[in-house]
């Protein structure tokens, strides 16, 4: 298979394509100037954002392709945590469990945690 300049695309054509993925990285990425440490531990991809306001402004470039990403991430059994510092703000993925902060929110394919959320608001604008 051939590798696509599209991430999403990439674990997608994976993930239907073997029966069991599994994910190792620890990698650097800037999405619309926002610099993200990717790594995994365990079962869980972690997705470190630098701030809360890094993470608005990466949501609000970003926003439709969370139900791709979510759906994705789901069909290859695999889990994202946002985090801002330690604190895993959302969930994406096969472990999420949208609830109404998403819904109000318009984030549905994610599990916002929002004691996690006012905790790194606080300690990481």
């Amino acid at each position: 298979m051939a590798a696509s300049d599209d991430l999403v695309a990439t674990i997608e054509g994976l993930a239907r394509s073997r029966p069991a993925l599994s994910v190792t990285a620890n990698l650097s990425v800037r999405i619309d100037n926002v610099d993200l440490a990717i790594s995994t531990v365990e079962d869980r991809i972690r997705v470190q954002v630098p701030s809360v306001s890094a993470g608005v402004r990466l949501l609000r470039g970003q926003r439709e392709h969370l139900p791709r990403l979510s759906r994705v991430l789901s069909e290859a059994a695999l889990t994202a945590e946002i985090r801002v510092g330690s604190a895993v703000v959302a969930l994406a993925g096969a472990d999420a469990t949208p609830g109404r902060l998403g819904r109000v929110l318009s984030l549905e394919p994610l599990e916002v945690r929002p004691q996690a959320l006012v905790a790194a608001v606080v300690r990481f604008r």
